[in-house]
Protein backbone atom coordinates (compact mmCIF):
# COMPACT_ATOMS: atom_id res chain seq x y z
CA UNK A 1 0.00 0.00 0.00
CA UNK A 2 1.31 3.44 -0.81
CA UNK A 3 -1.12 6.04 0.47
CA UNK A 4 1.60 8.05 2.17
CA UNK A 5 1.61 9.98 5.39
CA UNK A 6 -1.22 12.34 4.58
CA UNK A 7 -4.95 12.53 4.05
CA UNK A 8 -6.35 10.73 1.01
CA UNK A 9 -10.03 10.93 0.19
CA UNK A 10 -12.81 13.10 -1.08
CA UNK A 11 -15.76 15.21 -0.03
CA UNK A 12 -19.07 14.09 -1.51
CA UNK A 13 -22.43 15.77 -2.00
CA UNK A 14 -24.75 15.68 1.02
CA UNK A 15 -21.76 15.62 3.36
CA UNK A 16 -20.61 12.05 2.73
CA UNK A 17 -16.92 11.98 3.52
CA UNK A 18 -14.18 9.35 3.32
CA UNK A 19 -10.50 9.62 4.13
CA UNK A 20 -7.52 7.34 4.69
CA UNK A 21 -4.35 7.97 6.65
CA UNK A 22 -1.37 5.74 7.33
CA UNK A 23 1.73 6.66 9.31
CA UNK A 24 4.63 5.01 11.13
CA UNK A 25 6.65 6.27 14.06
CA UNK A 26 9.55 5.43 16.38
CA UNK A 27 8.43 7.80 19.14
CA UNK A 28 5.84 6.87 21.79
CA UNK A 29 4.65 10.46 22.30
CA UNK A 30 4.02 10.84 18.58
CA UNK A 31 2.22 7.48 18.61
CA UNK A 32 0.02 8.53 21.53
CA UNK A 33 -0.96 11.73 19.72
CA UNK A 34 -2.20 9.95 16.59
CA UNK A 35 -5.74 9.42 17.92
CA UNK A 36 -6.98 13.00 18.08
CA UNK A 37 -8.92 14.03 21.16
CA UNK A 38 -8.03 10.93 23.22
CA UNK A 39 -5.69 12.89 25.56
CA UNK A 40 -3.39 9.88 25.72
CA UNK A 41 -0.02 9.39 27.33
CA UNK A 42 2.17 6.33 26.71
CA UNK A 43 4.98 4.99 28.88
CA UNK A 44 7.18 2.26 27.43
CA UNK A 45 7.63 -0.69 29.82
CA UNK A 46 9.84 -3.00 27.73
CA UNK A 47 13.37 -2.41 26.45
CA UNK A 48 14.33 -1.79 22.84
CA UNK A 49 13.55 0.72 20.11
CA UNK A 50 9.86 1.56 19.83
CA UNK A 51 8.10 1.04 16.52
CA UNK A 52 4.46 1.80 15.91
CA UNK A 53 1.97 2.57 13.19
CA UNK A 54 -1.58 3.81 12.72
CA UNK A 55 -4.02 3.22 9.89
CA UNK A 56 -7.10 5.45 10.05
CA UNK A 57 -10.28 5.35 7.99
CA UNK A 58 -12.84 8.12 8.23
CA UNK A 59 -16.32 7.06 7.06
CA UNK A 60 -18.19 10.34 7.11
CA UNK A 61 -18.63 11.02 10.86
CA UNK A 62 -17.20 7.68 12.06
CA UNK A 63 -13.50 7.19 12.75
CA UNK A 64 -11.87 3.76 12.48
CA UNK A 65 -8.34 2.99 13.61
CA UNK A 66 -5.88 0.11 13.55
CA UNK A 67 -2.92 0.73 15.82
CA UNK A 68 0.20 -1.46 15.99
CA UNK A 69 2.68 -1.05 18.84
CA UNK A 70 5.87 -3.09 18.99
CA UNK A 71 6.73 -2.50 22.67
CA UNK A 72 4.90 -3.09 25.94
CA UNK A 73 3.19 0.13 27.02
CA UNK A 74 1.27 1.66 29.89
CA UNK A 75 -1.46 3.81 28.35
CA UNK A 76 -3.66 6.42 30.00
CA UNK A 77 -6.35 8.33 28.14
CA UNK A 78 -9.77 9.94 28.17
CA UNK A 79 -12.22 10.82 25.40
CA UNK A 80 -14.72 13.67 25.12
CA UNK A 81 -18.11 12.92 26.65
CA UNK A 82 -19.94 13.01 23.32
CA UNK A 83 -17.91 10.13 21.84
CA UNK A 84 -17.96 6.37 22.28
CA UNK A 85 -14.82 4.37 21.44
CA UNK A 86 -14.98 0.59 21.19
CA UNK A 87 -12.00 -1.57 20.28
CA UNK A 88 -11.27 -5.21 19.62
CA UNK A 89 -7.76 -6.70 19.39
CA UNK A 90 -6.70 -8.19 16.08
CA UNK A 91 -3.55 -9.56 17.77
CA UNK A 92 -2.89 -9.81 21.49
CA UNK A 93 -0.47 -12.21 23.16
CA UNK A 94 1.20 -11.76 26.51
CA UNK A 95 0.29 -9.99 29.74
CA UNK A 96 -2.36 -7.32 29.29
CA UNK A 97 -4.76 -5.55 31.63
CA UNK A 98 -7.47 -3.03 30.84
CA UNK A 99 -8.92 -0.90 33.63
CA UNK A 100 -7.66 -3.48 36.12
CA UNK A 101 -9.09 -6.53 34.33
CA UNK A 102 -7.07 -9.23 32.57
CA UNK A 103 -7.26 -9.15 28.74
CA UNK A 104 -7.29 -12.32 26.67
CA UNK A 105 -8.28 -10.76 23.34
CA UNK A 106 -11.83 -12.12 23.52
CA UNK A 107 -13.64 -9.02 24.76
CA UNK A 108 -14.63 -5.64 23.45
CA UNK A 109 -12.64 -2.77 24.94
CA UNK A 110 -14.84 0.22 25.81
CA UNK A 111 -12.35 3.10 25.94
CA UNK A 112 -14.88 5.89 26.50
CA UNK A 113 -16.31 6.97 29.82
CA UNK A 114 -16.14 9.86 32.22
CA UNK A 115 -13.27 8.38 34.27
CA UNK A 116 -10.95 7.60 31.35
CA UNK A 117 -9.06 4.35 30.80
CA UNK A 118 -5.75 2.66 31.60
CA UNK A 119 -4.29 -0.11 29.48
CA UNK A 120 -1.15 -2.19 30.09
CA UNK A 121 -0.33 -3.71 26.71
CA UNK A 122 2.07 -6.43 25.54
CA UNK A 123 4.51 -5.95 22.68
CA UNK A 124 3.20 -6.73 19.23
CA UNK A 125 -0.33 -5.54 19.97
CA UNK A 126 -2.64 -4.79 17.03
CA UNK A 127 -5.76 -2.99 18.27
CA UNK A 128 -8.62 -2.03 15.98
CA UNK A 129 -11.57 0.09 16.91
CA UNK A 130 -14.25 2.60 16.07
CA UNK A 131 -15.01 6.05 17.45
CA UNK A 132 -18.63 7.12 17.01
CA UNK A 133 -20.70 10.01 18.31
CA UNK A 134 -23.43 9.32 20.83
CA UNK A 135 -25.98 10.68 18.38
CA UNK A 136 -24.90 8.37 15.52
CA UNK A 137 -25.05 5.26 17.71
CA UNK A 138 -28.37 6.26 19.26
CA UNK A 139 -29.85 6.78 15.79
CA UNK A 140 -29.00 3.16 14.92
CA UNK A 141 -30.83 1.68 17.91
CA UNK A 142 -34.49 1.09 18.65
CA UNK A 143 -35.88 2.72 21.79
CA UNK A 144 -35.62 -0.56 23.73
CA UNK A 145 -32.06 -1.13 22.55
CA UNK A 146 -31.01 2.40 23.54
CA UNK A 147 -32.04 1.70 27.12
CA UNK A 148 -30.13 -1.61 27.06
CA UNK A 149 -26.91 -0.31 25.50
CA UNK A 150 -26.18 3.36 26.09
CA UNK A 151 -26.06 3.49 29.93
CA UNK A 152 -23.47 0.70 29.95
CA UNK A 153 -21.04 2.81 27.89
CA UNK A 154 -20.62 5.47 30.56
CA UNK A 155 -17.42 3.89 31.90
CA UNK A 156 -14.40 2.24 30.36
CA UNK A 157 -14.42 -1.55 30.75
CA UNK A 158 -13.91 -4.93 29.11
CA UNK A 159 -17.16 -6.20 27.65
CA UNK A 160 -17.72 -9.92 27.14
CA UNK A 161 -19.87 -10.78 24.12
CA UNK A 162 -20.75 -14.10 22.48
CA UNK A 163 -17.86 -15.35 20.32
CA UNK A 164 -19.83 -15.12 17.07
CA UNK A 165 -20.75 -11.48 17.73
CA UNK A 166 -17.16 -10.59 18.61
CA UNK A 167 -15.88 -12.42 15.54
CA UNK A 168 -18.39 -10.63 13.32
CA UNK A 169 -17.37 -7.19 14.60
CA UNK A 170 -13.66 -8.03 14.35
CA UNK A 171 -14.13 -9.34 10.81
CA UNK A 172 -15.92 -6.16 9.71
CA UNK A 173 -13.15 -3.94 11.07
CA UNK A 174 -10.36 -6.10 9.63
CA UNK A 175 -12.21 -6.32 6.31
CA UNK A 176 -12.56 -2.55 5.97
CA UNK A 177 -8.86 -2.00 6.61
CA UNK A 178 -7.89 -4.75 4.17
CA UNK A 179 -10.27 -3.39 1.53
CA UNK A 180 -8.71 0.07 1.64
CA UNK A 181 -5.20 -1.32 1.87
CA UNK A 182 -5.70 -3.23 -1.37
CA UNK A 183 -8.06 -0.76 -3.11
CA UNK A 184 -7.56 2.74 -1.64
CA UNK A 185 -9.33 4.20 -4.70
CA UNK A 186 -12.64 2.92 -3.24
CA UNK A 187 -12.38 5.73 -0.69
CA UNK A 188 -13.62 7.90 -3.59
CA UNK A 189 -16.76 5.77 -4.13
CA UNK A 190 -19.57 7.42 -2.16
CA UNK A 191 -21.84 4.37 -2.44
CA UNK A 192 -19.18 2.03 -1.07
CA UNK A 193 -18.44 4.43 1.80
CA UNK A 194 -22.13 4.67 2.65
CA UNK A 195 -22.58 0.89 2.63
CA UNK A 196 -19.51 0.33 4.82
CA UNK A 197 -20.63 2.97 7.32
CA UNK A 198 -24.09 1.44 7.68
CA UNK A 199 -22.75 -2.10 7.93
CA UNK A 200 -20.24 -1.02 10.57
CA UNK A 201 -22.90 0.65 12.73
CA UNK A 202 -25.17 -2.39 12.43
CA UNK A 203 -22.44 -4.80 13.49
CA UNK A 204 -21.32 -2.53 16.31
CA UNK A 205 -24.84 -2.17 17.72
CA UNK A 206 -25.29 -5.95 17.48
CA UNK A 207 -22.04 -6.57 19.38
CA UNK A 208 -23.02 -4.13 22.13
CA UNK A 209 -26.43 -5.64 22.82
CA UNK A 210 -27.14 -7.24 26.18
CA UNK A 211 -26.69 -10.97 25.61
CA UNK A 212 -27.85 -12.19 29.00
CA UNK A 213 -30.36 -14.99 28.99
CA UNK A 214 -33.92 -13.65 29.22
CA UNK A 215 -37.27 -14.98 28.18
CA UNK A 216 -38.18 -14.70 24.53
CA UNK A 217 -40.63 -11.88 23.83
CA UNK A 218 -44.24 -12.87 23.32
CA UNK A 219 -45.57 -11.77 19.96
CA UNK A 220 -48.99 -12.89 18.75
CA UNK A 221 -48.85 -15.13 15.63
CA UNK A 222 -50.62 -12.57 13.42
CA UNK A 223 -48.24 -9.85 14.58
CA UNK A 224 -45.21 -12.09 13.92
CA UNK A 225 -46.24 -12.52 10.30
CA UNK A 226 -46.94 -8.82 9.88
CA UNK A 227 -43.47 -7.91 11.19
CA UNK A 228 -41.79 -10.45 8.89
CA UNK A 229 -43.90 -9.41 5.88
CA UNK A 230 -43.06 -5.74 6.43
CA UNK A 231 -39.38 -6.62 6.82
CA UNK A 232 -39.38 -8.62 3.58
CA UNK A 233 -41.06 -5.77 1.74
CA UNK A 234 -38.60 -3.19 3.04
CA UNK A 235 -35.54 -5.30 2.28
CA UNK A 236 -36.58 -6.04 -1.31
CA UNK A 237 -37.65 -2.46 -2.11
CA UNK A 238 -34.09 -1.13 -1.88
CA UNK A 239 -32.57 -2.40 -5.10
CA UNK A 240 -29.55 -0.11 -4.92
CA UNK A 241 -28.36 -0.63 -1.34
CA UNK A 242 -28.39 -3.33 1.34
CA UNK A 243 -30.45 -2.88 4.48
CA UNK A 244 -29.03 -3.92 7.82
CA UNK A 245 -30.77 -5.65 10.74
CA UNK A 246 -30.40 -2.46 12.77
CA UNK A 247 -32.13 -0.43 10.05
CA UNK A 248 -34.98 -2.93 9.86
CA UNK A 249 -35.46 -2.76 13.62
CA UNK A 250 -35.55 1.02 13.54
CA UNK A 251 -37.94 1.16 10.58
CA UNK A 252 -40.30 -1.41 12.12
CA UNK A 253 -39.92 -0.01 15.65
CA UNK A 254 -39.09 -3.38 17.17
CA UNK A 255 -36.11 -4.62 19.14
CA UNK A 256 -33.45 -6.81 17.56
CA UNK A 257 -34.56 -9.64 19.84
CA UNK A 258 -38.17 -9.35 18.67
CA UNK A 259 -37.20 -9.30 14.99
CA UNK A 260 -35.01 -12.38 15.49
CA UNK A 261 -37.84 -14.21 17.27
CA UNK A 262 -40.40 -13.39 14.57
CA UNK A 263 -38.13 -14.51 11.71
CA UNK A 264 -37.29 -17.76 13.49
CA UNK A 265 -40.93 -18.51 14.21
CA UNK A 266 -42.25 -17.62 10.74
CA UNK A 267 -39.40 -18.54 8.37
CA UNK A 268 -37.15 -20.74 10.45
CA UNK A 269 -34.12 -18.50 9.80
CA UNK A 270 -32.77 -15.30 11.31
CA UNK A 271 -33.11 -11.90 9.63
CA UNK A 272 -29.35 -11.73 9.05
CA UNK A 273 -29.46 -14.94 6.99
CA UNK A 274 -32.29 -13.58 4.86
CA UNK A 275 -30.60 -10.22 4.36
CA UNK A 276 -27.40 -11.98 3.29
CA UNK A 277 -29.34 -13.67 0.48
CA UNK A 278 -30.77 -10.29 -0.53
CA UNK A 279 -27.25 -8.83 -0.53
CA UNK A 280 -25.93 -11.66 -2.71
CA UNK A 281 -28.66 -10.91 -5.26
CA UNK A 282 -27.78 -7.22 -5.07
CA UNK A 283 -24.11 -7.97 -5.69
CA UNK A 284 -25.08 -10.06 -8.72
CA UNK A 285 -26.98 -7.11 -10.17
CA UNK A 286 -24.07 -4.79 -9.35
CA UNK A 287 -21.66 -7.02 -11.31
CA UNK A 288 -23.39 -5.87 -14.49
CA UNK A 289 -22.18 -2.28 -14.15
CA UNK A 290 -19.36 -2.32 -11.56
CA UNK A 291 -15.78 -1.71 -12.60
CA UNK A 292 -14.60 -4.80 -10.69
CA UNK A 293 -15.80 -7.72 -8.60
CA UNK A 294 -14.30 -5.98 -5.55
CA UNK A 295 -16.41 -2.88 -6.13
CA UNK A 296 -19.62 -4.91 -6.61
CA UNK A 297 -18.98 -6.93 -3.45
CA UNK A 298 -18.11 -3.83 -1.41
CA UNK A 299 -21.24 -2.00 -2.56
CA UNK A 300 -23.29 -4.74 -0.92
CA UNK A 301 -21.24 -4.99 2.26
CA UNK A 302 -19.09 -8.06 1.47
CA UNK A 303 -15.58 -7.47 2.80
CA UNK A 304 -14.16 -11.00 2.89
CA UNK A 305 -13.91 -11.84 -0.76
CA UNK A 306 -13.00 -15.50 -0.38
CA UNK A 307 -16.13 -16.03 1.71
CA UNK A 308 -18.16 -13.92 -0.72
CA UNK A 309 -16.99 -15.98 -3.70
CA UNK A 310 -17.82 -19.22 -1.86
CA UNK A 311 -21.32 -18.08 -0.85
CA UNK A 312 -21.97 -16.59 -4.27
CA UNK A 313 -21.12 -19.84 -6.02
CA UNK A 314 -23.36 -21.80 -3.64
CA UNK A 315 -26.23 -19.42 -4.38
CA UNK A 316 -25.84 -18.99 -8.14
CA UNK A 317 -23.76 -21.94 -9.31
CA UNK A 318 -20.85 -19.89 -10.65
CA UNK A 319 -18.05 -17.71 -9.37
CA UNK A 320 -18.64 -13.94 -9.25
CA UNK A 321 -15.69 -13.46 -11.59
CA UNK A 322 -17.45 -15.66 -14.17
CA UNK A 323 -20.61 -13.56 -13.87
CA UNK A 324 -18.59 -10.36 -14.19
CA UNK A 325 -16.76 -11.56 -17.30
CA UNK A 326 -19.95 -12.77 -18.97
CA UNK A 327 -21.84 -9.53 -18.34
CA UNK A 328 -18.98 -7.33 -19.49
CA UNK A 329 -18.16 -9.46 -22.52
CA UNK A 330 -21.80 -9.13 -23.59
CA UNK A 331 -21.62 -5.35 -23.09
CA UNK A 332 -18.58 -5.22 -25.39
CA UNK A 333 -20.40 -7.26 -28.00
CA UNK A 334 -18.25 -10.41 -27.68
Amino acid sequence: MDIGQRHVGAVYPAGLFAALNFAQTQDIDEQAAFLKGWNQTYAQTSSGRFRGSIFEVQLDDIHLFKEETGSSLYQLGALPNDLYAIGVPLKLSGLATFCGAHCDGQSLHVFSGSDGFEFLTPGGLIMSGVVITRAALADALSDDDKQAVLPSLRRAHLRRVPPDRLRGFRDVLAGIFELFRVSPDLANDANVVNTLRRSLISNLSCALMDHSEIDQPFVAPSRRWQIVRDALELSTQEFDKPLTVAELCRALRVSRRTLQYCFQEVLGIGPAVFLRAVRLSGARRALKTASSVTQAASLWGFLHFGRFAHDYKLMFGEKPSDTFQRFHAAARGF
